[in-house]
């Protein structure tokens, strides 16, 4: 995600110090008047950083924490040091069955603010990074007897923000009281990828299913470029269940708070003039990145009976549910499938392939199996991926993206560039 030079600055930003003040600004706004890029009311010693203490991907593995300069301590097992990879699912439940540490700072709409962190352990000292307050999480890496402590999260910026760090791993110090544990709910989990474009739902200690989704991207809005739009990658608990969001024309239902303005939803529709609801500008998109800030769902039914609907369904109100999301370092890489993988067809001038024997998108068919190794020959290189069952991309497709987040590279080099402001305002 960042050229080598900014790296070294992104590097060197982890090594200054920080802590936080709450900041609100005036009235509520009504349901309605949501739309996905706004935020809603905001109700030590240095540490050297060295080969030796920076976390590096072992194996092409990368963890959350990539890029920090505090290495995993002995034993450390969580979001932050948990290799990014949903094949293992006990180790991602485990994970996210883990407590949660949040920021609270005593305000009745805690989960809408946000604080910030700071390079010293004082309130006068520079702000460079930014955290929402009862839903995000941050790893703990130090506690001062001074009643400061010093954490690390992705710096959660919006379009108002004083602290300009899209998305940026950042460490600061913030007061000790602040901080809080969560233990999260015990039958349920989330993982959002933004490599995969995928979220993918854990329930009772298993993968049940996978859904497609789509992350925010940063993008010229017609008179200026929004690098808020960027999705904040972190931990996070479910918050509200906030209802339908309006943004221009699109309406986006089941809505649910992660992070401030950002929320989870169903994919947007727009309305016809019968009043009836047309995806037709959106689902096509669903599996890239493209809303502004909010997560976007499927709302097609996957074979384990699981859509955006289903997700609203089970949450309730304080169900605490943890939903992580991973983020898309330059150098991750999204593996081939085996051949051997079984896939299925519908023989009698099916249009799509599909990763289970039943599917929703056609309920009465007996489909066929056949193998992944087998998806480029005839008859099956002519059938789309099944926006129902969200099977496996084919190998062009994870060679296109993987080619785009090749180690060295740049997969948007225009975040890269908004950032640049925020490295200047660091040399106040």
């Amino acid at each position: 995600m960042i050229k080598k030079g900014t790296a070294l600055l992104l590097a060197a930003l982890m090594l200054l110090s920080a802590a936080a003040l709450g900041e609100e600004e005036d009235g509520d706004l009504e349901i309605e008047e949501i739309i996905e890029e706004v935020v809603l009311d905001d109700e030590g010693g240095e540490h050297p950083l060295s080969e030796q203490n920076a976390p590096a991907a072992a194996s092409g593995e990368f963890i959350p924490s990539y890029g920090s300069a505090y290495a995993p301590r002995p034993g450390e097992r969580n979001y932050w040091t948990l290799p990014m990879d949903i094949t293992d699912e006990q180790a991602v439940w485990e994970m996210l069955m883990q407590p949660i540490t949040v920021v609270d700072i005593g305000k009745k709409s805690g989960e809408k603010s946000q604080t910030y962190l700071y390079r010293e352990p004082d309130e006068e000292s520079l702000k460079i990074g930014v955290v929402t307050c009862e839903s995000q999480g941050v790893r703990v890496l130090e506690t001062l007897d001074s009643g400061w402590s010093l954490v690390e999260c992705y710096s959660s910026s919006f379009h108002d923000t004083k602290v300009e760090a899209w998305n940026l791993l950042v460490s600061g110090y913030i007061r000790t009281d602040y901080l809080k544990q969560v233990t999260p709910n015990p039958s349920m989990g989330i993982v959002c990828d933004k490599l995969t474009q995928r979220l993918y739902i854990f329930q009772n200690g298993k993968l049940l299913t996978s859904l497609l989704c789509s992350t925010g991207v940063a993008m010229w809005n017609g008179s200026k470029y929004q690098p808020y739009n960027e999705t904040r990658s972190g931990e996070f608990l479910l918050m509200s269940k906030v209802g339908t969001l309006v943004s221009d024309r699109l309406y986006c239902d089941m809505a649910i708070r992660f992070n401030s303005g950002d929320m989870m939803h169903e994919v947007p529709h727009v309305k016809n003039a019968d009043g009836t609801k047309n995806y037709g500008t959106t689902e096509f998109k669903l599996g890239t990145k493209c809303s502004h800030g909010c997560i976007r769902v499927q709302r097609n039914r996957t074979p384990e009976g699981v859509n955006m609907g289903w997700i609203w369904s089970q949450l309730k109100s304080g169900s605490k549910v943890k939903f992580v999301i991973w983020e898309d370092w330059q150098g991750r890489q999204i593996p081939v499938p085996a051949a051997d993988t079984p896939l299925y067809y519908n023989p009698n001038k099916g249009q799509y392939y599909h990763r289970s024997s039943f599917c929703y998108s056609a309920k009465q068919v007996t489909f066929q199996p056949f193998e992944y190794g087998q998806l480029e020959e005839e008859p099956f290189a002519k059938l789309k991926a099944c926006p129902f069952c969200t099977p496996v991309r084919r190998e062009g497709e994870i060679a296109e993206i993987n080619e785009r987040y090749a180690a060295g590279g740049d997969h948007d080099e225009l975040l890269t560039s908004l950032r640049e402001g925020y490295y200047e305002y660091l040399n106040q």
